[in-house]
Order: structure tokens, then sequence, then C-alpha cells
């Protein structure tokens, strides 16, 4: 994804940021100014007379995009918007050039196609981790979508679930597991990485109550979630969902590299992981994110035995003692 690729521009510039969402972002120069930027993210980059709308606009934009042009470039250097391009990598804030010259190129920017169907997904965990049956009016509460929507994503999803007199429900939910696995991307979204000497449970409870006191809706993800749903080994890091993006520097964290990270936080792409976080009982004061989240991120992990783990956590989902 573009925006990702940004983000490590950003941090290869000492820009940090300090706050905001995927559509707007507070960003900390490294003279300790803060700026705000509304985010315009565009694989191509805009036209001439695209540009002059942006600008006419009168609010600081920071534009995201895959290359420059002569236009974007002017407007750039003369801190009419705020310019971050892929290739060749480049961060101009302020009419300022931040990022050194590097050798080679960031990689070219993740294309995709169609919609992303997060509601769909949504729907497949909430029958993996519920008794059901539902009605669709209740599919449609607890994963956060219109019934209109419920009742599309339903007519395709009959390889998995039925209907009786009392609702929709589940064939087999080791079948949606399995199938989950292998096409549900994750999340995604923008990611940020810290480091801390704290034990990854101590960090969890450190980070998502930091970020809970901000408003930040924290769910705690990955080993550390796992460690909860279906103890098996000691976690060794964190992965937090945050609905806008934090800096845990006065919590006690430490900016990080992606190698050297023991908690990544993620603004998620997809919508609906607070919803299917509430299928789930709570576990004491941690907010968690859904089981078939948490399995998600365990298999992208680089520990040397995720596998292992992931497989423990699937067979407590399919059991339903993760839930």
């Amino acid at each position: 994804m573009i925006l990702s690729q940004a983000m490590l521009l950003l941090r290869a510039a000492d820009v940090r940021i300090s706050g905001g969402n995927l559509d707007a972002l507070s960003l900390t120069l490294p003279d300790s100014s803060i700026v705000e930027v509304k985010v315009q993210i565009t694989d191509t980059p805009p036209t001439p007379s695209k540009l002059e709308a942006i600008l006419e606009r009168k609010v600081r934009t920071l534009i995201v995009t895959s290359r420059p042009t002569p236009a974007l470039s002017d407007a750039a250097a003369l801190d009419k918007v705020d310019l971050i391009t892929v290739a060749p990598a480049s961060v101009t804030i302020g009419g300022v050039q931040r990022l050194e010259p590097r050798p080679k190129p960031a990689p070219p920017a993740e294309k995709t196609h169609g919609r992303t169907p997060w509601g769909r997904w949504a729907l497949l965990r909430a029958f993996a981790l519920a008794d059901g049956p539902w009605t669709q009016q209740e599919l449609a509460t607890v994963v956060g979508i219109s019934q209109p929507a419920v009742n599309k994503h339903l007519k395709v999803l009959t390889s998995f679930v039925d209907r009786d007199q009392s609702g929709w429900k589940a064939h087999d939910v080791s079948a949606i597991v399995s199938w989950l696995t292998e096409h549900y991307p994750g999340p995604r979204g923008v990611s940020s990485y810290w480091y801390s000497l704290k034990s990854p449970a101590e960090q969890a409870e450190t980070a998502a109550e930091f970020a809970k006191e901000i408003g930040a809706s924290p769910l705690v993800s990955g080993d550390a979630a796992a460690d909860i749903y279906a103890p098996w080994r000691l976690p060794d890091s964190v992965h937090l969902y945050l609905r806008e993006a934090v800096d845990f520097t006065d919590a006690g964290f430490s900016p990080a590299s992606k190698e050297e990270a023991t908690l990544i936080t993620t603004v998620p792409e997809d919508p609906t992981l607070w919803a299917t976080a509430l299928l789930v009982h709570s576990h004491g004061s941690l907010p968690l994110a859904d089981p078939i989240v948490t399995l998600r991120d365990v298999l992208a992990g680089d520990a040397v035995d995720s596998d292992e783990a992931a497989e423990h956590l699937r067979e407590a989902i399919v059991a339903g003692s993760a839930r």
C-alpha cells in the first residue's frame, strides 16, 4: 500500500506521526514543530487541473503519490503543498526536502482491484465465533454494516452458512477458519514501531491503558492476545490496533525499527475489528482483537514457532474455547 511506504519514508526523514488517522495526520518535524495535514493519496500523480483544485481548498494538504511531476515539485518547493513520492523516494514538508537521496528507489506501490470485502470477512468471523443462529438484522448490528450489505454477502457465503427457521448459522467452523486463514489479508493499515524493556504482558497493559486514556480504542492482538486466548508459549511482542495514531513516547516507549520493535501499533483499514471484538468474552481489563484476527497476526509473525503457536490457537477457536 502506498501509504504504508510513505510512513516508512517519513520515519527515514525523522518526521514523527504524533496523531491523526488515515485521512489526516499530525506530524512532528525534527525541530519539534508540529504541522497538521490533510492526506491525499493517489497512485497516479494529480494532473495540473486536479492539483489546482487541491490548492484552492486552502487546507494544508500532504499529497502521497508514486512519482513527482514538474507541477507537483514546483508546488512543494513553494510550500503550497507537502509531498511524498515513492520513486524516487522524496519527502518535502514546509518547502524543505527532508529525505537524503537514496541510491535505490522504494518498491512500487501495491495495487488493489475492486472494493475490499471487509464486511464479508467480518460476517464469517462472526459465524465462527458465535453459536448462532443469526437473523440478518442481528448480523448487521453485530458486524456494523447495513442489512442490504449483509443480504448481498450471504448470497455468496452459502458454502459456509445456511438458513433454517431460526436464522443463519455456520456449516463447519473449522472450514471457515481455514478459509479465512488463507484468504483474509489481515486488517492492513498504517503501522508504527516501538521498543520497551518491559515484558510483553506489561507492554500490552501499559500501551492499552495509555491509548484508552486518549480515546484511541486499543485492541491487543498477535502473540500477546494469543497467550490469553490459548496459552502455549510466552509472547515476545505486542500488536495493538488503534482508531488513530498515537505517540507512545510518554508511555515509556522508544521509536524503533520494524526489526527491533517489541510493540507494533496499527491504524487498520478494516473498520470491522471493533465490532467483532465484542463477540468474545471479557478477558480482564485488556481489550482484545477477536481470536481470528489474532490468529492471522500470529501467522504473520517471524518467530520460529509461529506456525505451531497459530495451530494451537486455531484448535482453541474451532473448539470454542478461544471466545
